[in-house]
């Protein structure tokens, strides 16, 4: 079984300088075997100052990651499922299911990791998973204030996939749990 730490979106320190607390202290006494980050660190060591020491990591450059020498995508394996991680500026409106259903069915990919929106999501279209982390900092789309703050885990084992959002309104932590299943390149919800 893996245990992966799936976020993004943080924007430290321009829009926020810190990730909610319990999340901090959740990520720390998690034991993740890999990190996948959206993008959009905005500066990656004030972002990692931030959070707990992470996990082997596979990062993306997001639109504000101005200088970032990571790849606007990356394929990742994690036992039978292919994921496509990248940021999401490249999907027109934010978030567009059937753009992200075409390029995870023109590449053979199960299961796409984007950010850009800020809004978490869990979404099974057509055999295919979308994840979205939403903003670990909770940053908002502008330059001030704050909003919702939250963060994926996600366990592996074989073909089995459990999918834990993590969210707070900032005044109560709160998540949610899916349970995926990929048989004969398909994958359904249990």
């Amino acid at each position: 079984m893996k245990r992966v730490l799936v976020f993004g979106d943080a924007h430290i320190p321009s829009r926020r300088d810190s990730i909610p607390e319990e999340f901090y202290e959740h990520i720390e006494r998690t034991d993740y075997d890999l990190a996948l980050v959206t993008g959009d660190l905005v500066r990656e060591q004030a972002m990692r100052d931030a959070m707990p020491t992470l996990p082997k990591s596979h990062f993306v450059i997001g639109n504000m990651d101005y200088g970032s020498s990571y790849n606007h995508h990356e394929l990742v394996q994690i036992e039978e499922y292919k994921f496509l991680l990248f940021h999401g500026t490249q999907l027109r409106p934010r978030g567009n299911a059937k753009q992200l259903w075409e390029m995870l069915t023109d590449s053979g990919v199960d299961i796409a990791v984007h950010g850009h929106t800020h809004k978490p999501a869990i979404e099974l279209h057509r055999n295919k998973l979308l994840l979205n982390p939403g903003t670990v900092s909770g940053a908002t789309g502008g330059w001030a204030g704050k909003t919702d703050a939250s963060f994926i885990e996600l366990e592996v084992s074989g073909s089995e996939l459990l999918v834990t959002l993590h969210y707070t309104d900032w005044h109560v932590v709160k998540k949610s749990e899916a349970r995926f299943q990929k048989r004969d390149d398909k994958i359904t919800r249990i």
